[in-house]
């Protein structure tokens, strides 16, 4: 990133703002210098297994979906951490501040360690009805919330790009913004959707749901398959977490290593032509979550479930999209049923938009329209929030 600021300066550019968003729930913990105590882990590193176990046995799952309103999934930032109060105590008790991935940049490049509504309402620390962190929850595990940063709501400019920085890059002070710091969140900003339309965020998960102004609790609602999530503006998404392009993805990064023609292209056309081949898997499979060899546990999976086993790189390719599309199909039907709303119309954003077959597939087993809103509908939605920041900013007479 300071190489990037370095570059824009020298080709005598003056950004107006810089916003960062990015996936969420992973977070950098940074001692009182500013640095990181270890290198970030991924929600998808094995500690985090058996965490949703132990939070059903301490707290209850339904009490749990009804504090923070998350979905219940051992890659939240609460999982994460009762791992990490098992496995590295001390990192925690040395940490100054936890900051999630976005504010651990922004912190570096402004020195304000804060956070936003976004990022904070998907980390199951956060308590929807007292509109903060959780700390009655916390405590219960012996989780400090004096390292949780402050909590932004809306489109803010937090700080300005800081001297040091600004003489090294030879940029001024650039304003840094928050307010759709989640990735999720950024992209669904820029679908203005009805109560008949469902929007689908298709990229290494695919997240699958509709806007709301308020949370809303059923006893319907499956706290392992739905989940709440702040919006830029306040509002929520009701959304299904489907695990999403990442199962393809890694199958293309075996058959890269064994020199096998795998463009997005190539792989969408060759399972568009095998319409003999039925097969399909469940997403949602535990052996997907990181296996050694994504295509052999592909292969497994049909072998196992009595289906016909995929060879080629195409009859993979078909049999993970089909069960993608059967998830999604499964998801249309359950928010229907729980926010008593007729599903008519379905916007694809992300990279995911741009797969035909897939969008046809959609569209063909939900009985729905499908609309394409935008690729990078995260970069859309972050740009907006800093357009809305910077507004807000110029009103206060701070600017």
């Amino acid at each position: 990133m300071r190489r990037v600021l370095r570059e824009v300066a020298e080709q005598g550019m003056q950004p107006s703002a810089i916003g960062i968003d990015s996936w969420s729930v992973d977070y950098g913990l940074i001692d009182e210098n500013g640095s990181l105590l270890e290198t970030p882990r991924c929600y998808r590193d094995p500690r985090n297994q058996g965490m949703v176990l132990k939070l059903a046995r301490s707290i209850g799952l339904d009490e749990l979906f009804l504090r923070s309103g998350v979905m219940c999934e051992e890659i939240t930032t609460l999982c994460q951490l009762i791992a990490a109060k098992q496995q590295t105590p001390t990192l925690l008790e040395n940490a100054q501040h936890l900051l999630f991935i976005p504010d651990l940049l922004r912190y570096w490049l402004c020195g304000n360690p804060a956070t936003d509504f976004t990022l904070a309402s998907t980390s199951q620390l956060y308590n929807l009805r007292h509109k903060d962190w959780d700390q009655d929850l916390l405590s219960r595990f012996d989780i400090h919330t004096e390292i949780l940063p402050k909590i932004f709501y809306g489109s803010t400019v937090l700080a300005t790009l800081s001297e040091e920085l600004q003489r090294e890059t030879g940029l001024g002070p650039v304003p840094i913004t928050t307010g759709a710091s989640h990735d999720t969140a950024a992209a669904f900003s820029t679908v203005r959707a009805d109560d008949s339309t469902v929007i689908l965020s298709s990229g290494t998960w695919s997240m699958l749901g509709v806007h709301m102004t308020q949370p809303v609790f059923s006893p319907e609602i499956d706290p392992e398959r739905f989940g709440y999530e702040g919006n830029p503006d306040g509002t929520f998404r009701f959304l299904c977490n489907i695990p999403g392009m990442w199962i393809l993805e890694q199958c293309r990064l075996v058959w890269k290593r064994q020199g096998i023609p795998c463009s997005h292209t190539s792989l969408t056309e060759s399972a568009r032509l095998a319409v003999d081949f039925n097969s399909s898997i469940d997403p949602y499979d535990a052996r997907f979550v990181l296996p050694e060899d994504m295509t052999d546990a592909v292969r497994e999976y049909c072998r196992e479930t009595g289906q016909r086993v995929p060879e080629s790189p195409g009859e993979i390719t078909r049999a993970i999209l089909r069960g993608l599309v059967h998830s999604y199909v499964k998801a249309i039907g359950e928010i229907e049923k729980i926010q008593q709303r007729k599903i008519r119309k379905l916007c694809i954003i992300g990279g995911g938009s741009r797969n035909q077959f897939l969008n046809h597939l959609i569209e063909e087993k939900t009985g729905v329209r499908v609309l394409k809103g935008w690729a990078e509908a995260s970069t859309m939605g972050n740009v907006m929030n800093q357009k809305q920041a910077l507004k807000n900013w110029d009103a206060s007479g701070l600017s």
